[in-house]
């Protein structure tokens, strides 16, 4: 089920199962204390793209690649390579959410989402969120 308001940016069916799929549209993206949702608008992410001179961005990680778990530590060293190779602002944030609970440490980067996933399928993601000022935020599937 797809939120009428929520949009995968990538033609049905979604390359992963409905598991992966649902735990996208639980989870909350978090990035300086500004919380962002699948599929809706936040005036705090908002905020946090305006004073970071950008209009655009998105959430990405480098936890977990491919959906498979990894060892803290592994997915650590993984998080402090994704900061050295972002080359664009970014804002340290988390994605979680309560059921099941789970929780992973990404970034919110500041420019052309056309970039972020580049950065993201050398991180071997799935797919990131993408943000926009004023808009609604759209998951864009990279795999």
């Amino acid at each position: 089920m797809i939120l009428r308001h929520a949009r995968f940016l990538h033609p049905a069916p979604l390359p992963v199962g409905p598991r992966l799929a649902r735990g996208w549209r639980i989870t909350v993206y978090e990035a300086a204390g500004a919380e962002m949702r699948f599929g809706r608008r936040s005036a705090a992410v908002d905020a946090l793209l305006v004073n970071g001179g950008a209009r655009q961005g998105a959430f990405v990680g480098a936890w977990n690649p491919i959906s498979r778990a990894m060892p803290r530590g592994w997915n650590d060293r993984a998080l402090a390579r994704l900061r050295r190779f972002a080359r664009m602002p970014f804002i340290e944030g988390t994605g979680h959410a309560a059921r099941p609970p789970w929780c992973e440490h990404h970034l919110l980067v500041l420019g052309d989402p056309r970039r972020i996933a580049v950065l993201a399928r050398r991180f071997r993601q799935h797919a990131i969120l993408r943000v926009r000022l004023r808009g609604v935020s759209r998951l864009l599937v990279l795999r």
